[in-house]
């Protein structure tokens, strides 16, 4: 076969397949799709839609609470102001257990300052004299940071440590910690509101809805807002949340607990932690989410 012969069969080839390929659908031919450019120019442009942006606000009680106590005891000897304030918060924290249970964490700490004897100034001013051989005496400090995950308890465990007199204390703090199962009751809420919003509409402008095309959790991306931030909520994902507890148990027994302080035995008794169980509302807290949804709309 010579080589003119091989070129015509060649270009006769081409020309037929280039015949048939102009036969082809326009996307079989590489024809641009504009799912491709979402980011440009939504599908949804294409056909009548109705975008809705749907909200839930939510009140729930607080399912945490915290408080912190301080115990202070002075002595010449350091290790025997240790000693006395390590057996005072050790007798707090077994009172605190028994309140809350396993429903409480407690972090403790322990710190000793020296405490010097002072002299005064040409102005009359006191000042520490901080030399080693100046010490009159070392305070111990122990500190008990609580929190509870059960507030119904919360009360009486701080009771049980104010009894036995702490130096220091704070108040009594309610507050929402942020679980899935919230997070998915605040979703649901702003789903079912954005349906009956997309309703709504349909039925004012005389049309039907048709398929759901879109569900975004949070603000965006919708008509009009796309961003790089596509999909973030400021309220939804930023702000402590929190499922509303279930209804409190019965209160369990008094707690009572005792241990040796200073060489003495002391004692809490219920009437100690029902003298000091300060009763207090719980505030609830609001807990927001929302949703863009964008259904496809038929006269």
């Amino acid at each position: 076969m010579t080589n003119r012969t091989r070129f015509a069969r060649f270009t006769s080839g081409l020309m037929a397949a280039c015949a048939a390929a102009a036969f082809l659908p326009a996307a079989a031919q590489g024809a641009p799709d504009f799912q491709d450019q979402a980011f440009t120019t939504p599908y949804w442009t294409r056909v009548p839609v109705i975008e809705v942006l749907g909200r839930a606000d939510m009140q729930v009680a607080p399912n945490r609470a915290n408080f912190s106590v301080t115990y202070l005891e002075t002595d010449k000897d350091s290790k025997k102001a240790m000693q006395l304030a390590v057996e005072r918060g050790r007798l707090a924290y077994e009172t605190i257990k028994k309140a809350a249970g396993k429903e409480s964490v407690i972090q403790s700490s322990v710190n000793v300052t020296a405490l010097y004897e002072q002299y005064k100034d040409k102005d009359g001013n006191r000042i520490d004299n901080e030399r080693s051989d100046k010490i009159r005496a070392y305070e111990a400090r122990v500190t008990l940071s609580v929190t509870v995950e059960d507030v119904s308890k919360a009360g009486t465990a701080r009771a049980g440590a104010l009894a036995l007199g702490p130096e220091n204390s704070t108040g009594l703090s309610t507050y929402l910690e942020r679980t899935t199962e919230l997070n998915r009751e605040a979703y649901e809420a702003a789903v079912k509101d954005a349906a009956a919003r997309a309703e709504a509409t349909a039925k004012a402008s005389g049309s039907k809805l048709g398929k759901l095309m879109v569900v975004q959790e949070g603000s965006g991306p919708c008509l009009g807002n796309w961003s790089s931030m596509a999909g973030s909520d400021y309220d939804y994902y930023n702000k402590s949340y929190a499922m509303a507890p279930p209804p409190p148990p019965p209160p369990p027994p008094a707690p009572m607990a005792s241990g040796m302080i200073d060489g003495r035995q002391v004692t809490i008794t219920q009437a100690d932690i029902d003298a000091l169980n300060l009763p207090s509302d719980d505030k609830s807290q609001p807990v927001s989410a929302s949703v863009c949804m964008i259904y496809q709309i038929t006269n």
